[in-house]
């Protein structure tokens, strides 16, 4: 049980749930059937004011209320409104005065009331109504009042003194009538039965109320958040009530039906005549004009907040057009010209989601420049907020022309397939990256002054070949968006490149092309070397891949050389591609530089965009490859593809496994069978061949069909040392193995064997006879010693194909079959010489013992035995076909 102090007033007056001091403080004077001042003199306060305390306690006041009353200091202080500071309401640092609350314009410490709740609660009123959001009773579902009913003034419910009313609930404001002329007489109305307008248990305003309620009693950590929704809510109201006055006659039905809830008769929403909204916001920042705290009442908080309420979080069919109508009275002559950036001004202290509505709503009628500044067209326009050093890091991480999968995506298909236009897609590659260094920058560092950050010096002509030829007559949206995005997720995520250095690192006098290793790449791969276009155009693609920008043609350059800039882009084979990247990566490495060769964002940052071109991800490469290996030229390959010749371009530089089709462009450089030489002579390959499996040289020019010397090449290249066999210090049985399959079984001069092993023609002859080798003669050689012949071989086909022109012999005597007689074979294969010919048919038989020719017959067919030489020499044949030698550089 508490003790009762000596100071305590021995009757207790407990505060209800929500009430204000100053209602409390007049109920318990009355309680003590005192006044309002006699009760302050009587607990220690005799000087101080009732007004001032409602707003915020000193220490000594709460000191001296709680040893007289008993009620806890929190519990006095929660009653005042500077529980609500800097939330509802705005109390001057220092002084107890109301300043200009965060939200709405409401500003003095006057109540509103419901006259129910008067009546329930014995006249005491709720904190809640002193707030500038209070405007409906949730529990009786009422619109509060603003005013008394008789004399029409604000009334003061709870200034309780000697000369006042005695009831509770009663007006105490002096009669303005004559019968008080020149006296003091109270009002004495009674509030507690004052008409009040009912409202919809369902409807807009009751609901918005509840709303309101709810965001005013969220935790203190919570008020930062509730205040931005509050400022929203206030942001948009104030608006609907300038809407009301000057465009009500085009408001969607949703207005006139909270005007119907708010009790149809809307009073003027400015009664002081003034006209003008509760706080007009001009061109200048800082010029708000207060008008009279009396000129909102009631119906026009609860009209302009469930409105508000309504267009913000949306939940009604025509919410959007509420908002539109909105928007457009806020400046209704102008609504579709107004420049962006006076738009933005005027909204900005609406909050980010209704600035973010409000740039979006005006993006379609406003420039690029300010679209992408603002970033209108993008899911979430923010305004401008990077400074001129954050735009020159941008700068750092954005290359010269904007990187080829976005640029893929953007450049419209449609516009590049119309008959007879021709675009410059590099400079609308040049002016896209130059626009990416608008979007949040600061107002004094334009595009034009931006794009010479990444190298462009024809910012004009690039940004022209943007809006004026790309997009000319296009929706700019899909553009504006991206880029804006873009940009934001940029400087948020940041790249792995720094452009900028590698802009100041890389010029024509300092990237480096190793010669060696493509030296070896044309010897693998059998292409010709190129002269020095072919230089110039390979640097000028190294330069491309280093500094994502196309660098000026270099000095004595053919005079297309741009056109094979282009060409090298779309028909460059793959390894050419592969060995140029490494080269990137080997310059890179030169000067330290731990970065990709290339780099792009990746297609998530970008979102909520309709591409007027070809997403990358969307392609089917696989079709796409097999399209291109079906066809010789392009048109083939856009009709089944349905990109045009500059979207394949564009896609070429992002996948490594496509290129265009083959051309004689760059001197021939396919060569017949690409893919096997590559494979057999690729440097791993050749070494597990040549080291590992100690194949020859001229072995392994048989498999890749190439010449020897090719190989001998590309081992040296490889730093391979060559193999040389040294009969003096190999084992004899080795020696006479390798002669035999190299000398007899496969038919190889000699003379070759002997440069082979290092040694003179005669020094090896002298090992293969101690060995018991027979020694052929150098006219015994048949040319055939490089083939991979069958290892039985009939002793007729021995014979003919021994000696010089072996081969020649064989293809001579399969094509008399099928003639009339030898002087018409001869007509037709051997130039007319009859008895040549049938001399050489002759000789042939001489060596193979037998008649291969029956000439009794017309056409000439083979005898029986002839039948079988015929077919085991087409076998040769074909074997030697298979192994011919690719003649350098031909397609």
């Amino acid at each position: 049980m508490s003790t009762w102090t000596p100071d305590r007033i021995p009757i207790a007056h407990a505060p209800l749930p929500g009430e204000a001091l100053d209602s409390w403080i007049s109920s318990y004077a009355r309680r003590l059937r005192t006044t309002n001042k006699g009760f302050l003199h009587h607990v220690g306060l005799p000087a101080a004011r009732i007004d001032h305390m409602l707003l915020r306690l000193t220490e000594p006041e709460t000191q001296a209320l709680h040893k007289a009353t008993g009620v806890r200091a929190e519990v006095l202080r929660a009653m005042t409104l500077d529980s609500y500071n800097t939330f509802a309401v705005n109390i001057a640092a220092g002084r107890r005065q109301l300043e200009r609350p965060p939200a709405w314009a409401f500003r003095s410490s006057r109540t509103r009331y419901c006259p129910a709740c008067l009546r329930e609660n014995g006249g005491r009123g709720m904190l809640l109504w002193r707030l500038p959001w209070s405007f409906a009773c949730t529990q009786h579902q009422l619109l509060l009042a603003d005013f008394c009913p008789t004399c029409h003034r604000p009334p003061h419910p709870w200034k309780n003194s000697f000369t006042g009313p005695r009831q509770v609930g009663a007006c105490t404001r002096d009669r303005l009538d004559s019968a008080a002329k020149g006296r003091r007489l109270p009002c004495a109305t009674d509030l507690l039965h004052a008409p009040a307008i009912p409202l919809h248990p369902d409807g807009l305003v009751l609901g918005a109320q509840h709303r309101v309620a709810d965001l005013l009693a969220v935790a203190p950590e919570e008020r930062p958040q509730a205040l931005v929704e509050l400022r929203q809510l206030y942001a948009l109201a104030w608006r609907v009530l300038r809407g009301l006055r000057t465009n009500r006659d085009q408001a969607p039905d949703l207005v006139h039906t909270v005007l119907d809830e708010c009790g149809g008769m809307f009073p003027a929403p400015f009664p002081d005549g003034s006209g003008q909204a509760p706080y007009r916001l001009s061109g200048n920042r800082g010029s708000r004009r207060r008008e009279d705290s009396a000129s909102l009442q009631t119906p026009h908080v609860a009209a302009g907040t469930a409105l508000a309420q309504v267009a913000l979080r949306g939940g009604h069919r025509d919410y959007e057009r509420l908002f539109e109508w909105i928007v457009h009275s806020d400046h209704p002559s102008t609504a579709r010209d107004l420049n962006l950036g006076r738009v933005a001004l005027r909204w900005r202290d609406s909050g980010p989601d209704v600035f973010a509505r409000v740039m979006a709503y005006q993006d379609p009628y406003t420039l690029l420049h300010n679209r992408l500044r603002y970033a209108s067209a993008t899911p979430t326009p923010r305004r401008p907020d990077r400074s001129k050093a954050d735009i020159h890091r941008r700068a750092a991480m954005i290359p010269a022309m904007l990187w080829p999968g976005w640029a893929l995506r953007l450049l419209p298909v449609e516009r590049l397939r119309a008959p007879g236009r021709v675009f410059r897609v590099d400079a609308f590659r040049h002016g896209c990256s130059g626009l990416l260094l608008v979007p949040g920058g600061p107002a004094d560092l334009p595009y034009v002054r931006a794009a010479p950050l990444l190298g462009n010096v024809r910012a004009a002509r690039d940004r022209e070949s943007v809006e004026q030829r790309v997009y000319r007559d296009q929706d700019l949206t899909p553009l504006a968006s991206t880029l804006a995005q873009l940009a934001r997720a940029l400087d948020e995520h940041g790249s792995p490149i720094d452009y900028a250095r590698r802009r100041a690192t890389f010029t024509e006098a300092t990237v480096e092309l190793n010669p060696d290793a493509y030296r070896r790449l044309i010897l693998q791969h059998g292409w010709l070397a190129g002269g020095e276009h072919r230089q110039q155009v390979m640097r000028w693609y190294l330069l491309l891949l280093l500094t994502g920008h196309s660098p000026p043609p270099p000095p004595r350059a053919a005079t297309r050389f741009a056109w094979s800039c282009t060409e090298f882009r779309f028909r460059a084979p793959l390894p050419l591609r592969a060995f140029l990247h490494e080269q990137a990566e080997q310059n890179l490495a030169a000067h330290g530089i731990d970065e990709p060769v290339t780099w792009e964002p990746p297609a998530h940052w970008v979102r909520e965009v309709t591409w007027p071109g070809i997403a990358p991800e969307r392609v089917d490469a696989a079709e796409l490859r097999t399209t291109l290996d079906e066809s010789d030229t392009i048109a083939p390959v856009t009709e089944a593809t349905g990109m045009t010749a500059e979207h394949l371009r564009l896609y070429f530089e992002i996948d490594p496994t496509v290129t265009g089709p083959p051309d004689h462009l760059l001197g021939k450089i396919r060569a017949p069978d690409p893919a096997t030489r590559a494979a057999v002579l690729a440097p791993r390959r050749l070494r597990e061949l040549y080291v590992t499996e100690r194949k020859t040289t001229l072995e392994i020019a048989s498999m890749a069909k190439c010449a020897a010397t090719t190989v001998r090449a590309l081992l040296a290249l490889d730093n391979i040392p060559l193999r040389t066999l040294r009969p003096e210090t190999e084992p004899p049985d080795f020696l006479r193995t390798w002669l035999h399959r190299e000398h007899i079984e496969k038919r190889r001069p000699l003379s070759e064997l002997a440069r082979e092993c290092g040694m003179s023609t005669w020094g090896l002859s002298q090992k293969a006879r101690r060995c018991g080798i027979t020694v052929h003669p150098p006219g015994g050689y048949n040319g055939l010693g490089h083939l991979d012949l069958p290892a039985q071989l009939s002793p007729a086909m021995e014979a003919v194909i021994d000696g010089r022109e072996a081969l020649d012999r064989l293809r001579t005597i399969v094509q008399v079959v099928g003639h009339d007689s030898i002087p018409a074979a001869a007509d037709s294969i051997y130039g007319g010489r009859h008895t040549t010919l049938a001399a050489r048919i002759r000789a042939i038989e001489h060596r193979a013992g037998f008649r291969i020719i029956d000439r009794d017959t017309r056409p000439l067919v083979p005898t029986p035995r002839g039948r079988d030489f015929l077919r085991e020499a087409q076998q040769i044949l074909h074997i030697a076909d298979d192994a011919e030698l690719p003649r350098y550089g031909s397609p």
